[in-house]
């Protein structure tokens, strides 16, 4: 049972932290601001589109 990370974000899973993982993403269940989020970007990426065929964005600091 470990869990490895590097520098670059990747995280390694073994053991019973891997089939806890596997469950939690096959079977569980998303909390409603988590699946309120979600419908709300959707809208808006719809939104956008409708303006333009291209979509882009600058992140600042």
């Amino acid at each position: 049972m470990a869990i490895q990370s590097n520098a670059f974000g990747r995280v390694r899973l073994s053991g019973e932290d891997a089939k806890k993982f596997d469950r939690q993403v096959r079977f569980g269940r998303p909390k409603a601001a988590a699946s309120k989020n979600v419908a709300q970007g959707v809208e808006l990426v719809k939104a956008l589109r409708g303006k333009s065929d291209r979509l882009s964005f600058s992140l600042k600091k």
